[in-house]
């Protein structure tokens, strides 16, 4: 695990080098907030993966459930409803870690929030968030159960956030067989979450 987020943070080091004041600068394996999802998969693939949560309660945006091709073992992509060029509005890289230990998880993140603290230094820092997950969070999360997340965000002066976090799930979410589970498999994970500030708009409606 240690390799993996050594690994982690060198590809971040590598994609912020220099200073950056713009979420677009900001790489999830080359892929970008602004990109077309079609320059890293097709068409199909991305309407046969969509998931539903983020249409729960306004037709605006979809997003899909695309397999990793690197170090993350998942991505979700978001993007506009009925934009052609599906370009990328909100994006996660997930790394899905089984029974990691929750006190290094935390310790990594808190060395990836330095690397991106140095590089966006027009961001702002909020404080470390922990909090549970219950089972209504279902309805707009992929997660049944009561998991611990701890979350760390950066935001960017036009909106726009960068959000590290840690998922610890639930056993009793692990074991869960509704659809959900299929989804993102009910494991711990590392996340970066990538959105822009129309998408953090679009998410606050639902809250």
């Amino acid at each position: 695990m240690k390799k993996i987020f050594f690994l982690i943070i060198w590809i971040l080091t590598f994609q912020i080098q220099s200073l950056a004041n713009d979420i677009q600068q900001f790489q999830i394996e080359g892929m970008s907030i602004g990109d077309s999802a079609l320059d890293y998969f097709g068409e199909s693939q991305l309407e046969d993966n969509e998931q539903g949560w983020h249409n729960y309660s306004y037709n605006e945006y979809s997003t899909s459930y695309m397999p990793g091709k690197g170090i993350y073992s998942w991505f979700l992509v978001s993007y506009k409803n009925y934009d052609n060029n599906f370009i990328i509005e909100g994006l996660v890289g997930g790394l899905e870690i089984s029974n990691y230990d929750n006190k290094e998880c935390n310790n990594k993140l808190d060395v990836v929030a330095l690397n991106i603290s140095e590089s966006f230094k027009n961001t702002i820092r909020e404080k470390k968030k922990i909090y549970k997950l219950k089972a209504e969070a279902s309805q707009t999360y992929p997660f049944t159960g009561k998991s611990t997340v701890t979350s760390l965000s950066f935001n960017f002066l036009d909106g726009a956030k960068i959000i590290l976090e840690c998922y610890k799930m639930d056993n009793e979410a692990k074991k869960n067989q509704s659809f959900l589970k299929s989804v993102l498999k009910q494991n711990d994970s590392f996340r970066v979450d990538v959105r822009s500030s129309a998408f953090v708009n679009h998410l606050k409606k639902k809250e």
